[in-house]
């Protein structure tokens, strides 16, 4: 590797820490977008790292004929970032579903299996080398080749279960979008790399990690930058009775949401554009953080995209009082402040332009995809 190819992967790794910065100090209530910033930040900053590293010993490829398969550290660095990555459909399909006792009972296997692993390089040591595939099953009956096998099918098997487990499901609060696909491509090509990064080392393999690692960092980075939730959209809540709610097994909203819902319904105070979840808060008399999980509860995921649907509906009924209205004055009068925001917000939840829904209306139609 270059110089020249090593600095401008550089400069990419710092843009991705950058931006991974941005999202934690925009995030709020919504732990989505700080997680992911957190791993964006993670992510540039190991590479910077890495990459500063090379340009300070290094002009080419390193050289890993001599290194041993199923690397134990390698599995490791894995299975840490897959067991958190893994969880990003179901945190995205099931807005608040994760609190402090779920998320513990998911991520215990992958605490207990990468500190064994730790406690086995720290305490025992031994690792035979093996150089092929061949040498793996020769070697099959030394305790260390074992446990490396073992930890190898686990780093893969398990953060699949909980990628797929949320996919499978058909009750969720929100609907898998295309950029879920995409993520879910990312995910499955990782996957691939890391099984021949993990079984048979070489020079492309080393390059093709690096660059899908920054590519997936910097595409999702950047969609969070601009959407609350990239990867799935809110589904209108319908309220069910009890028996149906336990026939669906979806989750319930919680009565608080209710009441949220009932209070901005008769009293719009979200179109000030400086209206926070302190202020609702306030004016309930509940705590920030209740407030929140109840409008998480609704399959919203967090408070802004809360607040930017209902202003979306409350355009709609604007409008629909009177379609020959200036659309950037109907915009202001919402609470929105951004006219580009505003667009991109409306046609990801209606499927058409502002624009165009106002044509219809004055054409006597307003048909909406839901």
């Amino acid at each position: 590797m270059g110089i020249i190819h090593l600095s401008i992967e550089l400069a990419f790794d710092f843009i991705a820490f950058l931006m991974g910065g941005i999202l934690i100090l925009q995030a709020k209530d919504n732990y989505l977008k700080l997680y992911w910033g957190i791993i964006a930040s993670c992510i540039g900053l190991f590479f910077i790292w890495e990459n500063i590293g090379w340009l300070m010993i290094v002009t080419d490829t390193p050289e890993y004929r001599f290194t041993s398969l199923l690397s134990i550290d390698k599995m490791l660095k894995w299975y840490a970032l897959a067991s958190v990555v893994s969880l990003f459909p179901m945190a995205s399909l099931y807005p608040g579903y994760f609190n402090h006792l779920r998320l513990l009972v998911f991520l215990l296997p992958p605490v207990i299996i990468i500190t064994t692993g730790i406690c086995y390089l720290f305490f025992n040591g031994h690792l035979t080398p093996v150089y092929s595939l061949n040498e793996i099953w020769s070697h099959i009956q030394e305790k260390d080749i074992q446990l490396r096998l073992g930890l190898f099918l686990v780093s893969i098997l398990l953060p699949l279960a909980f990628f797929i487990l949320p996919l499978a499901s058909k009750h969720a609060f929100r609907r898998i979008n295309r950029n879920m696909y995409a993520f879910i491509g990312f995910m499955f090509l990782f996957l691939s790399i890391y099984i021949a990064f993990t079984l048979n080392i070489n020079e492309f393999v080393f390059n093709l990690f690096g660059i899908a690692a920054l590519v997936f960092t910097l595409l999702f980075s950047t969609l969070y930058l601009f959407r609350e939730n990239p990867f799935s959209d809110h589904i209108q809540m319908i309220p069910i009775n009890k028996e149906e709610e336990e026939e669906e097994s979806a989750l319930p909203t919680s009565p608080l949401f209710v009441s949220v819902d009932n209070y901005l319904k008769q009293h719009p105070t979200y179109t000030d554009k400086s209206y926070t979840l302190q202020n609702l808060a306030e004016a309930l008399n509940e705590k920030d953080k209740a407030v929140s999980q109840a409008i998480k509860s609704g399959g919203f995921t967090g408070f802004r995209e809360y607040i930017n649907c209902l202003r979306l509906e409350y355009f709609k009924q604007l409008a629909s009082e009177d379609p020959n209205k200036n659309i950037k004055e109907l915009m202001y009068l919402c609470g929105f402040t951004s006219r580009t925001t505003f667009y991109r917000n409306f046609a990801d939840k209606f499927g058409i332009s502002p624009t165009q829904f106002i044509e219809n209306l004055q054409k006597g139609t307003s048909n909406l995809e839901k």
